[in-house]
């Protein structure tokens, strides 16, 4: 055997071969789009490659004529297989597919009317001569006008095939592109050697489509398979990533910019002129709110000034690993949470209000909480008063209407009081218990100076009458109630001390937890609001037989600069 006849025929067989194995490997991947018509593709061009494989190896016209005809039946099919491919491939519109999948039939059907009946027209091919090229027999034919007329149909295709390719490349992630691009060249490559046929101008009459179509199914597998699953985006991308709300840029392994999708460009428009030239860092670098993605949290949130208020966001990395674990590149998605954000906040408030108004409505009705026998008793005591002293009387009956007025009046705007109002609303309540319970009750308030400083509305007096009620009054004889305010180095204390009966640590316990509200006048209310003004509430110490001792302290730093001033 010739030598070049050996080389050619092994090459067709090896390609033939090579068909097997990408159908192969297309079958398992069958769901891609365009991986079907890939299949029918391979399979025409293994039919045409044997079919030519055995015209070359024949010794008579008659013989090389059969396998021409059956080569000639699969190559109209190879050509609708291309278009389908492309239109699949390019994911067009549904309806074109449709349609085309049914007029694109009438190119290999007129081909086969026009062929399968030259020898009645000889408008085809008017003659064929079997020759021999030096190396093998081969057919040489002359060309007639329907010859080119099929050979315009096939361009037809090859042109409506090419457009979809380019539709496709324009509305795909920049690495799909390639994908595309290597879909166009494996379908130029056989039209070339179709017109180098067309002329006659092909070297020793030999026809090297058989054999450049196998090469361009390997471009198509390249194309279809490596460049829509293998290259860091998925199959889903052409979707999710150009059309997804939130704000995508891929970022490679050299920390370089490779895409980025509408909804992150209209975020950040400087970025269109700076794909494939600048890395992620030097991009940060003019867009510091994003340096979070060099943190180690892969979550973070931030803000950019709009004309009327600000937009909120959150922005997540995300790390491309291959399938054996190594990474590729990584994937910035940034969302806008504005709208969250809003009722995140209205919802605060909301609650903040609901919090604020249950505060001052417990707080009005401690305000409220005056015990009818105190009423009862102090109007007793200014009855016996008003025969044997009048002035007294008239005294008390003043003090009382203070204490009235600093019990129900309530400023809701407002839980503070200044700590002067405050100390008043104690020694009116002193005055008024001194008139009835006379020697038995010793109070002594000590200041070195009163501070104009602002705290919790009813927390002294409270304490006072604990005092009293529960520690004084509990105990035979006279009794002592000590209220100190001392200005210490990082603020102010306040201390109201007894010697009265004093109680045990679990009766403690429960006053700051309100299990024991019998024996005291809203002591864990108080508790509860200096723990959220200051962080800390009150400090109770006793002992059964010696007293008590409630101290609680207010820090200068959370006293607004300028709302200290000494007398």
């Amino acid at each position: 055997m010739d030598a070049v006849r050996f080389i050619f025929t092994l090459l067709l067989s090896s390609s033939v071969v090579c068909a097997f194995l990408l159908m192969k490997y297309a079958r398992k991947r069958r769901s891609m789009p365009g991986a079907g018509y890939f299949i029918l593709l391979l399979a025409a061009t293994v039919v045409s490659n044997i079919a030519y494989t055995a015209e070359i190896n024949a010794f008579t016209l008659s013989a090389a004529l059969f396998w021409f005809y059956i080569q000639h039946f699969s190559m109209p099919l190879q050509h609708y297989f291309w278009l389908m491919l492309s239109l699949e491939y390019s994911e067009a519109p549904k309806r074109i597919v449709k349609t085309a999948k049914y007029i694109g039939l009438i190119h290999p059907i007129l081909y086969y009317l026009i062929f399968f009946t030259n020898h009645l027209h000889h408008q085809y091919i008017s003659s064929y001569s079997f020759v021999n090229n030096g190396h093998f027999w081969v057919i040489l034919s002359t060309k007639e006008p329907l010859y080119m007329l099929m050979v315009a149909s096939g361009t037809l295709i090859g042109v409506i095939s090419m457009f979809f390719y380019i539709w496709g490349m324009m509305r795909s992630p920049r690495l799909h592109r390639y994908g595309y691009l290597i879909m166009m060249v494996a379908s130029v490559i056989p039209w070339i050697t179709v017109y180098l046929i067309a002329a006659n101008a092909n070297y020793l009459g030999i026809d090297y489509f058989p054999v450049v179509s196998v090469l361009s199914g390997i471009l198509y597998m390249l194309g279809i398979f490596k460049f829509r699953i293998f290259n860091a985006i998925p199959i889903a991308t052409a979707i999710v990533f150009r059309q997804s709300k939130e704000g995508v840029i891929i970022v490679d392994l050299a920390d370089q910019i490779v895409d980025a999708n509408e909804s992150f460009l209209t975020v950040y428009p400087d970025l269109k002129d700076r794909l494939h030239k600048d890395t992620l860092y030097a991009f940060t670098e003019d867009h510091p709110e994003l340096k979070g993605i060099y943190e180690e949290s892969p979550v973070f949130t931030y803000s950019l000034p709009e004309e009327k208020t600000d937009r909120h966001y959150q922005a997540e990395v995300t790390k491309v690993m291959t399938d054996d674990s190594l990474e590729i590149g990584k994937v910035l998605t940034i969302t806008d949470i504005t709208l969250f954000v809003e009722k995140q906040k209205s919802l605060e408030t909301i609650a903040s209000t609901a919090i604020h108004q249950a505060e001052t409505s417990e707080l009005s009705f401690l305000q409220a909480q005056i015990k009818p026998h105190f009423l009862n008793n102090t109007l007793s005591v200014i009855a016996s008063m008003i025969t044997r002293s009048p002035q007294e009387a008239k005294a008390l009956i003043a003090e009382l209407g203070e204490h009235l007025s600093n019990c129900y009046y309530f400023d809701s705007n407002s839980p503070m009081v200044l700590l002067e109002k405050e100390l008043e609303s104690v020694r009116t309540y002193v005055t008024i218990e001194k008139a009835r319970f006379r020697e038995r009750l010793n109070f002594h308030l000590r200041y070195d100076d009163i501070p104009y400083i602002s705290i919790p509305r009813l927390v002294l007096q409270p304490l006072v009458e604990n005092a009293l009620r529960h520690g004084i009054l509990k105990k035979a004889g006279e009794g002592n109630v000590w209220l100190t305010i001392s200005r210490e180095e990082n603020g102010f204390r306040f201390e109201v001390k007894d010697d009265g009966v004093g109680m045990s640590e679990e009766t403690i316990a429960g006053l700051l937890c309100n299990t024991e509200n019998t024996r005291s006048i809203g002591l864990s209310n108080i508790h509860r609001r200096l723990m959220k003004h200051y962080g800390q509430g009150l400090t109770i110490t006793s002992k059964p037989g010696t007293g008590t001792q409630v101290t609680f302290h207010i820090p200068e730093a959370t006293i607004p600069e300028g709302g200290i001033h000494d007398d």
